[in-house]
């Protein structure tokens, strides 16, 4: 019986500084039956020379003009289209993975149920890593029974980091590829929202993927955009699933809505000492209470203090959490399979 393939979809723009780490730690990989299917967005930079010096047949190059994070979805996709692999991942173009990632990933597809898996992610920065231990529980990273994992996502919160994901090609298709709302820059959070749908998880507690925090990051400069997206796609899928929402047991997760994500965007209000702003949506949290474990309900407290003393008392928080996880940076093809 032949070997599944795995198609590696490779986002990329102006990475002339990450892109061999990226690329390097695909060809590393234990497993070896997999494609690279590069879609360079129009870079200006060397990323694309440093693509073509590869002569691996299994990596291969799109080259379009630049349309930038409105697009990233279409992206996305064009890599779909043209995936020949059973199973699809995603990494971009300034991430990079353990060698050992593929071969840890595949062994959690044998039940032909399971739909998606993924595991831990380590954010990079400054030469070092952090690993943030998960806040949820395992019926919501394992999603079972199906849909447990809306619990965190109607919240306004993503349990699943991209950077760690592998999907089953063939449920991807039956949701019609990767999602991205006009009004949202990324795809993740909507699509794992249809897998939800689907069919189970599985979560691998180890590192299989490393996120690239720097200052051209997607992320490092659309949070609020991201996190105000966040909350109006719940609402846009609590409507447009509405049938198969029903028999899921969810309807105190469906009414309490956006908990997490009105907690975020206080914190974020409260870096930018926007005192009046970061209490509303603290209070909008708390009215939403009830689906928030004790964790986020603690922030959710500490956010309505601070804003009423205007400190940013997160902020020293995160300082101290970061401190408390971090690690040094492995090299591109060591594997780290600390828990």
């Amino acid at each position: 019986m032949p070997l599944p393939r795995v198609s590696v979809i490779t986002p990329t723009y102006n990475h002339e500084k990450f892109i061999t780490d990226c690329i390097e730690s695909v060809i590393s990989q234990t497993y070896r039956d997999w494609e690279m299917i590069i879609v360079d967005d129009g870079s200006k930079d060397g990323t694309r020379d440093i693509i073509l010096n590869y002569k691996d047949p299994r990596i291969i190059l799109v080259s379009q003009e630049h349309r930038g994070v409105d697009f990233l979805g279409e992206n996305y996709n064009c890599g779909f289209l043209m995936a020949r692999g059973e199973f699809i991942m995603v990494v971009e173009g300034d991430d990079f993975i353990p060698p050992n990632r593929l071969e840890i990933q595949l062994a959690k597809f044998k039940d032909d149920n399971v739909v998606l898996s993924h595991g831990k992610y380590a954010y990079v920065f400054d030469g070092k890593t952090v690993v943030y231990p998960s806040p949820f529980e395992m019926n919501v990273l394992k999603n079972r029974p199906v849909g447990s994992a809306l619990k965190a996502f109607l919240q306004g919160f993503n349990p699943i980091g991209a950077q760690s994901v592998m999907i089953r090609k063939q449920a991807l298709q039956e949701i019609g590829g990767f999602t991205q709302p006009r009004y949202l820059p990324l795809t993740d959070y909507p699509t794992w929202m249809k897998l939800a749908l689907k069919g189970p998880f599985e979560f691998i507690p180890e590192v299989l993927g490393y996120w690239r925090r720097h200052p051209l990051s997607v992320t490092m400069n659309l949070n609020s955009q991201i996190f105000e997206g966040f909350l109006r796609y719940c609402d846009e899928f609590a409507n447009l699933f509405d049938r198969e929402l029903r028999p899921l047991g969810l309807e105190e997760f469906i009414k309490n809505r956006g908990a997490i994500g009105c907690l975020s965007l206080s914190w974020m209000n409260l870096s930018n000492r926007n005192w009046i702003n970061a209490l509303r949506l603290a209070q909008k949290s708390w009215d939403r209470h009830k689906v928030l474990s004790w964790p986020f309900k603690m922030k959710t407290i500490i956010a309505i203090i601070s804003a009423y003393l205007h400190v940013d008392i997160p902020s020293h928080l995160k300082k101290s959490r970061q401190m408390l996880y971090t690690r040094n940076i492995p090299k591109v093809g060591e594997s780290d399979r600390n828990p």
